[in-house]
């Protein structure tokens, strides 16, 4: 396996060209054979769980005072709607704009426009004419039919009877 080398690696490839190094050394690939492992040296005193305080800062100086507000403050909501009040009397009804009524007119002379009814006839009614069928014309286009057939699963066994074998429609032979 060869490992990328160069003096100024790439950020992004250096934890990759790490890696490699790591298993190219763990493999035993370099070098001759290693020694033993040394001893585990002697652990070191533990440091202080806090550091020192420091000394606390002079007081600040007090800013200057702010103005003083308004002596009028801010006006309040509006009040709640009062209750509706009476309704007031009816007034008196006013003339009436319909005149008396008009005379009724002169009945007209009878009988009327429509002369008298005839006499009824009596004749013989003719013969039936000769009635001539002409032919027939051609049949229309007529609609698509779906058939949907659901053979049965098990051999029904009459001559020529489709029946479903498994998913293998099957002619029966009887």
């Amino acid at each position: 396996m060869t490992i990328l080398s160069s003096r100024a690696y790439d950020r992004n490839k250096l934890g990759q060209v790490l890696k490699e190094v790591v298993d190219a050394v763990n493999a035993g690939n370099i070098g001759g054979p290693t020694g033993a492992a040394g001893a585990a040296g002697a652990t070191g005193p533990t440091g202080p769980a806090t550091g020192l305080r420091g000394p606390t800062g002079a007081a600040g100086v007090t800013g200057p005072t702010g103005p003083t507000g308004s002596s009028v403050g801010a006006q309040g909501p509006a009040g709640a709607q009062g209750a509706v009040g009476n309704t007031g009397p009816t007034g008196p009804t006013g003339a009436s704009p319909t005149g008396p009524q008009g005379a009724v007119g002169a009945t007209g002379p009878s009988p009327g426009v429509t002369g008298p009814t005839g006499p009824a006839g009596s004749g013989v009614t003719g013969p039936t004419g000769p009635g001539y069928t002409g032919a027939a014309g051609p049949t229309g286009p007529t609609g698509t039919v779906a058939i949907v057939v659901i053979p049965p699963t098990s051999d029904p066994h009459v001559v020529g009877q489709v029946w479903n074998n498994a998913g293998v429609l099957t002619v029966s032979a009887g």
